[in-house]
């Protein structure tokens, strides 16, 4: 499931494959599921992670849409994939409960078809927002990974305009050693400047990238 996909989850063999009809007029890649457990089972077990959204019924047996959002939202699976719920007009109370909660959408059955693919299409868009920055982040993390706990340690006080010969006396280096240390981590996160390091490293601490304390030994 290389291409984004929609991740289609009701109970209803019927609207299931009404709806996996209709996308696949519109040339929207669909994959549909019975129930909560088996979508979860999926996005459990296939690595990488399949692109896409998904789409749940409010109601299901045994385990709800609601249910299965909470495990995606508990799993952390929210953030990569956007979540539309259908509902009927009782359910409506939930779906904006839901909705707060980070959901993208709710379609109130009936529903009338180009409403579905177009809110559908959007969901995707989104999807795609979400993975361009999420793969953004990735790249940061790894250009990070490649250093060496003293270059981490060391890179605040590069970042803040601290000389050479200062970091060496206080991280207790030689000079030579700092200078080696600046120019490996310049290479590995591919910066040319101190400003450009700062710069760097307050998108890394943004995203949760663990800064050594520049306290020495």
């Amino acid at each position: 499931m290389a291409e984004p996909t929609v991740f289609l989850c009701d109970d209803d063999e019927g609207v299931r494959a009404s709806i996996a009809f209709l996308l696949r007029q519109h040339d929207v890649p669909v994959a549909s599921f019975a129930s909560g457990a088996q979508l979860l089972d999926m996005l459990r077990t296939t690595r990488p992670l399949p692109r896409g959204i998904c789409v749940l019924d409010v109601r299901m047996d045994p385990m709800s849409g609601l249910q299965v959002h909470d495990a995606l939202i508990a799993e952390g699976l929210d953030q990569r994939l956007p979540v539309v719920f259908l509902s009927g007009h009782g359910d409506i109370p939930m779906a904006v409960g839901a909705m707060a909660r980070g959901a993208f959408h709710f379609v109130e059955k009936p529903y009338a078809d180009d409403d579905l693919v177009g809110l559908l299409r959007r969901a995707l868009a989104l999807e795609a927002q979400w993975h361009a920055r999420l793969s953004e982040q990735d790249q940061l993390r790894e250009r990070f990974q490649g250093l060496s706990r003293q270059q981490m340690r060391l890179m605040p006080l590069v970042a803040a305009g601290e000389l050479n010969k200062t970091i060496a006396w206080k991280m207790e280096l030689s000079v030579r050693t700092v200078e080696e240390h600046r120019r490996r981590i310049f290479e590995r996160l591919r910066v040319h400047s101190a400003a450009e390091l700062a710069t760097l490293l307050a998108q890394a601490r943004a995203i949760g990238v663990p800064i050594e304390s520049t306290e020495p030994h």
